[in-house]
């Protein structure tokens, strides 16, 4: 696909959109609405033949009536309207779009015969769109919210693709609750015209881009796919959530986008061949994006683990070797130099656990020798509060004072977080971190994780998660290194 067909669906400087409506419970009136309330800068022009205002906006009668080519059109009309449209848009010059309305192949008879139409003629014209059958396309960096839902996600390095219009809708707010923003999030629903592949093409060259996420129900050209998820995975990674594993789930994803599920083994092979990071779930696929933001890849799976509770490394040993990591005995030199941080009771053992006896700078100075240790390709700290610098943990009950408090905490994280990322730059080795923040209400802990998104960091909630994001990283840079060679 040509650049500048990519550039009118995602930096569009005019859009149409066909099906305007003044009905404030229907797709014509939301999606115009958030295209304005989100900023967008740009000319709009609202087609509807039976109105003349909306939102403030002179109406249009048609496409041929409006006063330029707009780089894109939105189609919000009714399934057998659909394909008119799409010979005005070709006649009026019209490079991209994106068709929200639903009705097409996932309903199959009928509906795969619309499509192919609507494929055809707009193939035909030299003109791409997203869709049909889809929630619409985030673009934050230009204000473009073509969306049903009334959040605005703000800009940032994250891509969200997702055949799926809630699935996008979720990962795009789980992205905004970590305290990141989006580069392009888009709902590429039934992908008539542009599919998944498309997309990653586009990304591997976005500035903005650094991270993509994706949501796969089936593939229309798996050859294709892997040849581009091949080339893209060296310069970005690309980490996918693939449903359909099951005959049930394989059934939905065919009446919901008429996607073909396929083999949950080839795609486990496919992920393998082209350097894809398959996630089990939406909270690994976003856990595992986080990680890659910021932090350096590990070389190895040596790993070292240093813990203030002594469950919780326990329970990292066990989810870390599971996967395969090697958590590696500490040379006699380690141990000596830490008997001077620790109580005399600590385990003198890997994980090392600070027995509820270290505070403050032995933490991080702890941490900074097991990182030494040339053994040790990674580490994971766990439970995070000793190593805050407060005034003390027992927070005040009345309102004013728990505030001020709150922020003391969430302003410690953020200093401990510089102070741990500091350390993973200057051996470059990957560091990782799991807390539950246990004085903390629930409004106070998501405060904190919002704030370290803010930072370009990330506090994973529980040991088995830090240790798949690690699991991850190790995986994609074996993959690097491979395709180096």
């Amino acid at each position: 696909m040509t650049a500048d067909k990519f550039s009118a669906l995602f930096n569009a400087r005019s859009v149409a959109l066909v099906g305007a409506s003044k009905d404030g419970r229907k797709w014509g009136f939301v999606t115009l609405k958030h295209l304005v309330d989100g900023g967008f800068g740009g000319r709009i022009y609202p087609v509807n033949p039976s109105e003349n205002e909306i939102l403030g906006l002179k109406v249009y009668k048609s496409i041929d009536d409006l006063p330029e080519t707009p780089d894109m059109a939105v189609i919000v009309v009714p399934p057998p309207a659909v394909p008119a449209v799409i010979k005005q848009c070709v006649g009026k010059g019209i490079k991209a779009g994106i068709i929200i309305t639903a009705g097409f192949a996932e309903l199959g008879g009928k509906g795969v015969r619309i499509q192919q139409e609507i494929a055809e003629t707009a193939r035909a014209g030299g003109m791409v769109f997203v869709g049909p059958n889809c929630n619409g396309v985030m673009s934050p960096w230009n204000k473009q919210y073509v969306q049903f839902p009334s959040f605005f996600v703000p800009p940032g390095p994250i891509a969200v693709v997702a055949q799926s219009g809630n699935v996008m809708d979720s990962l795009a707010r789980q992205v905004m609750m970590y305290g990141q923003g989006c580069s392009v999030c888009v709902a590429s629903g039934n992908e008539a015209s542009l599919h998944i592949e498309d997309y990653l093409e586009y990304l591997a060259d976005d500035p903005h881009t650094r991270v993509i996420l994706s949501y796969v129900e089936g593939f229309k050209d798996g050859g294709r796919f892997i040849e581009v998820a091949s080339k893209v995975s060296k310069k970005k990674p690309i980490i996918v959530v693939k449903a359909g594993k099951t005959q049930a789930g394989a059934r939905a994803a065919a009446s919901h986008t008429a996607s073909i599920a396929g083999s949950d083994v080839i795609f486990d092979a496919v992920c393998k061949q082209s350097g894809i990071i398959r996630a089990a779930s939406l909270d690994e696929l976003i856990n595992i994006g986080l990680g890659l933001l910021r932090q350096p890849l590990p070389k190895g799976r040596g790993l070292g683990i240093v813990t203030a509770g002594g469950g919780w490394g326990v329970l990292a040993a066990d989810a870390c070797a599971a996967l395969g990591f090697d958590v590696v005995k500490l040379p006699d030199d380690t141990i000596e130099e830490l008997d001077k941080l620790l109580p005399a009771w600590w385990n003198r053992g890997n994980p090392v656990d600070l027995v509820a006896g270290v505070a403050g700078d032995n933490i991080f100075k702890a941490i900074e020798l097991v990182m030494q240790v040339p053994s040790v390709d990674s580490m994971m700290f766990l439970s995070i509060m000793p190593a805050l610098k407060v005034r003390g943990f027992d927070a005040p009950q009345e309102p004013v004072a728990r505030e001020k408090w709150g922020e003391e905490i969430t302003a410690a994280v953020i200093e401990a977080f510089e102070r741990l990322n500091g350390i993973a730059d200057k051996y470059h080795k990957p560091l990782v971190v799991a807390s539950e923040h246990m004085w903390s209400t629930a409004v106070e802990q998501a405060k904190i994780g919002y704030t370290l998104g803010q930072h370009n960091a990330v506090c994973y909630h529980m040991p088995h998660e830090a240790a798949t994001v690690l699991d991850a990283m190790v995986k994609y840079n074996d993959y690097l290194r491979e395709k180096a060679h």
